[in-house]
């Protein structure tokens, strides 16, 4: 082993040109920013993206046991509700043709981001053969 000191060298979060302070500061703001969108846009997108499961389950159903329009608007209307959605009828169009039934579901969700205001537009069809294989 030799005598000789290593010489002293301070510990910085930096490169001589200062840049590793501003960048881990910049991630630090972009990561923010992030889950700041995903905590306010998750939910309506969750809710929407479930509504559109169940309906496809339904649309199945209905077609398989030939339901009236008006119990279909219900059970649609219903669905909504379980996944916190409002839905008035006039978001719904329910129709039939060529031996399908179709169910086509449009609305927007305000969505307040405190400096905007963002209009999330969702628009769900689904689709199934009317009667059973």
């Amino acid at each position: 082993m030799s005598d000789r000191a290593l010489p002293a060298t301070p510990m910085t979060w930096k490169d001589p040109a200062g840049k590793g302070t501003a960048g881990c500061l910049l991630f630090v703001l972009m990561l923010a920013v992030i889950v700041f969108l995903a905590i306010n846009i998750g939910p309506p997108y969750i809710a929407a993206k479930s509504l559109e499961a169940d309906l496809k389950t339904e649309v199945s159903r209905a077609g398989a046991r030939y339901y009236a329009n008006d119990v279909l608007m219900k059970e649609v209307l219903q669905l909504a509700k379980k996944n916190e959605v409002r839905l008035t009828e006039e978001n719904v169009r329910i129709e039939r043709y060529a031996g399908q039934l179709f169910i086509k579901v449009r609305y927007q969700v305000p969505i307040d981001l405190y400096f905007y205001e963002y209009l999330m537009k969702v628009d769900i069809k689904v689709s199934s053969y009317i009667g059973t294989l």
